[in-house]
């Protein structure tokens, strides 16, 4: 084979075996380089966390190309071929490269994030918006939130940053309250003393808070309050004990319990007939 002459054919010029011999080690060296890229990633794959992976995995592959790329361009340099178009292809690639990576190091950045502050981490029950229930994983690109039907909903990490969190169990215990009207007149010391004795013999309950009052149109409203352990079952458990305590000590205490003032009993009277 005439190199001369296939060389003045592709490229203008004349090429020599020395051309393509530089040429084929020139790319031999690149594919090396981009073997030896992926090898090293993968060996770093192993020792950084699962937050940063993809990020790496990405990192890695647009390097090997790139790699790949300068040595065929410098290879054809070397055989006399213009290399502008290869130039522009490699520019291009590398801005599309940019664009898909930036939804993935956004996720990566806020992932990190809500690994790193103290805000909450897996095993914390969670509210966010309508969602709550227990953080089973925070990946490179959403938190994962099991509800307590078994549903898992995954929200964006990048929205978990703009959200406001409600952590059940940031604390060793929590604090919830139950409201509960009684008539207008009623001797609220005596009130307080009924409600305390049951609440105090309830299991889930840790202990007793105080007992707030107000008036509302209906009569006056006592807001019991109480601890218990910060889980979101364990508030439901306390709250479920602590009803039927409560209405049951008053009814004991014959102590008139009044509706809700958005509670209307309409009494709805049939028309006599003509």
């Amino acid at each position: 084979m005439d190199l001369s002459k296939l060389g003045e054919a592709l490229t203008g010029e004349e090429v020599t075996g020395e051309n393509v011999l530089a040429a084929f080690v020139l790319v031999a060296v690149g594919l090396f380089l981009a073997w030896l890229t992926r090898r090293w990633s993968r060996r770093l794959l192993k020792r950084v966390d699962n937050h940063s992976e993809p990020l790496i995995a990405f990192a890695a592959r647009v390097l090997q190309v790139l790699i790949v790329a300068v040595f065929v361009g410098w290879a054809l340099t070397t055989l006399g071929a213009d290399i502008g178009w290869l130039t522009l292809m490699v520019v291009v690639a590398v801005f599309i490269f940019v664009l898909a990576a930036r939804p993935i190091v956004e996720g990566l950045g806020a992932g990190a994030a809500l690994t790193t502050r103290a805000a909450f981490s897996v095993g914390d029950e969670i509210a966010v918006d309508d969602t709550v229930g227990e953080v089973i994983d925070i990946t490179s690109r959403t938190t994962v939130i099991r509800k307590r039907d078994g549903r898992n909903v995954h929200i964006p990490n990048v929205e978990m940053l703009d959200k406001t969190v409600t952590v059940y169990t940031a604390g060793e215990e929590r604090r919830s309250s139950v409201e509960v009207i009684v008539e207008f007149g009623t001797d609220l010391d005596r009130v307080r003393n009924v409600i305390r004795t049951p609440l105090a013999e309830i299991d889930g309950i840790d202990r007793l808070g105080s007992i707030r009052s107000k008036v509302v149109a209906s009569g006056i409203e006592l807001s019991i309050r109480f601890w218990h352990a910060p889980g979101i079952q364990a508030g439901n458990d306390a709250r479920d004990a602590a009803i039927p305590a409560i209405l049951g000590a008053l009814a004991d205490a014959n102590i008139g319990v009044a509706p809700p003032a958005d509670i209307a009993i309409v009494e709805h009277h049939q028309p006599s007939a003509p």
